[in-house]
């Protein structure tokens, strides 16, 4: 999630455990452990785009990874003679901070390598987006509550009801399952593969997807919290695997690693592009629940001055957040 969000989850964890322990500080000590992972993003290349995909989420988002971040996060501390009587406490904290990072990032859809290095599969439930105002502003009170009162009890109950929203968001999540699943069975379509991935800012709009017939089926559901979910067909974009690449693609080593890359960033949702038959696009985020246009696409272009590239596009903000609000609030 955002950097804001991962600092204050962190914060109120370590506040719930070593408030009375620490006192007002504790938060700091745990905010700085809850964003550390995300330092992952300087690691890219000019020369290959891939690279930021591989290593974001990576190792430093990794459960084993957990007690080195937060050893590292807490070193100003361990090494300051001034905090030798609570240096390890402060360490502690830093490490339960540090450990909520990747566990709240498998939550969205975006992928987190949990299990890193027995495996590079990417942890996505999809309960949550990666910007949820309400999650957020829980955790938040969490943390100005604790810190004035000195007192867990404050950061105790901001876990449990972020918690529990979280929870909500799962059954959220079945329920917009459940009607693409309805949708694809109104259609006659024999379904392969179903996913539904959370819209910001809220908990009950989704953008579904499902394979049928070598096609990405896309659409919109609401599933308000209380009463019936509702639909928005949206359209379908081709499905590509690697068996659908041209041959001067397979031939190429490099473009083939590409695009084997991009397919497991994408979780395998790569659909082509309606508009322009070379983009790739990862079909899990548009501008829109209903969009056929991925907020961002591989290029391979064999032979080109630029055979691999990752082209973000670059909707209207305005007609964006217009379309979101009429999604919002049922229109």
């Amino acid at each position: 999630m955002d950097p804001v969000t991962q600092g204050l989850l962190g914060a109120v964890t370590a506040q719930a455990v070593l408030a009375r322990r620490l006192g007002p500080r504790t938060w700091l000590y745990g905010a700085l452990g809850g964003m550390a992972a995300d330092l992952d993003v300087l690691i890219r290349s000019s020369d290959d785009p891939m690279v930021a995909l591989i290593y974001h989420r990576h190792f430093t988002h990794s459960l084993a990874f957990v007690p080195i971040g937060g050893l590292l996060c807490a070193l100003p501390w361990l090494l300051s003679k001034r905090h030798r009587h609570d240096r390890w406490w402060i360490a502690l904290a830093t490490t339960i901070g540090y450990a909520t990072h990747g566990l709240l990032d498998a939550f969205t859809s975006y992928g987190t390598q949990l299990w890193w290095p027995l495996s590079n599969h990417r942890v996505a439930w999809s309960w949550v987006a990666i910007i949820d105002p309400i999650y957020t502003g829980l955790l938040a009170l969490g943390v100005v509550l604790t810190r004035r009162r000195r007192s867990p009890r404050s950061a105790r109950l901001a876990l449990l009801f972020s918690s529990l929203y979280l929870a909500l968001g799962g059954v959220l999540h079945a329920r917009a399952i459940g009607a693409a699943r309805r949708l694809a069975q109104e259609r006659g379509h024999v379904v392969g593969r179903i996913a539904a991935f959370p819209e910001l800012p809220v908990d009950f709009l989704w953008r579904t997807t499902y394979r049928a017939g070598g096609r990405i089926y896309i659409d919109g559901v609401r599933t308000p919290w209380f009463g019936a979910s509702r639909t928005t067909e949206g359209t379908s974009v081709l499905l590509v695997e690697e068996q659908d690449l041209p041959p001067e693609v397979v031939a190429d080593t490099g473009l083939l690693g590409a695009f084997r890359t991009f397919a497991w960033f994408s979780d395998g949702w790569v659909g082509r592009s309606p508009d322009d038959p070379t983009l790739l696009g990862d079909v899990r985020y548009g501008a829109s629940a209903t969009s056929p246009d991925a907020l961002w696409a591989l290029q391979l272009e064999p032979g080109g001055p630029t055979p691999v590239e990752v082209v973000q596009s670059r909707p209207d903000g305005g007609a964006m957040l217009r379309q979101r609000w009429r999604e919002i609030v049922g229109d």
